[in-house]
């Protein structure tokens, strides 16, 4: 299994907005679950870390389906359209995209 993960950093004044944006989202993850399968990917997770200062950082983490690339993975997600993403993806940039796919330095774990 290939996994990634990547942070996105939430200003103070705009925690509350991107709480809102999820809590949406969850209403219906059909739209997610679709993008999901056929850019290459069978799980999601998101958690908000809140920092002492009131902003937050978006953790992301997604597993990828096997012979699947971090770097085809970023590229599948950015050119795949479908009414989900024309809803979802100026929300979520919005937020800011990391510059890059990070470097693992730790993988461990009965399927790493």
């Amino acid at each position: 299994m290939t996994s990634t993960a990547w942070t996105v950093p939430i200003p103070r004044e705009r925690v509350q907005e991107f709480r809102g944006m999820l809590a949406e989202l969850n209403k219906d993850l059909s739209g997610l679950a679709e993008r999901a399968r056929e850019v290459g990917y069978h799980r999601e997770r998101m958690w908000l870390q809140p920092n002492q200062d009131g902003s937050a950082q978006l953790i992301v983490y997604l597993e990828l389906d096997d012979g699947v690339t971090p770097a085809e993975l970023v590229a599948r997600l950015r050119s795949y359209d479908s009414e989900f993403t024309r809803w979802w993806n100026p929300r979520f940039e919005s937020f800011g995209l990391p510059a890059a796919v990070g470097e693992t330095l730790l993988a461990w774990g009965d399927d790493a």
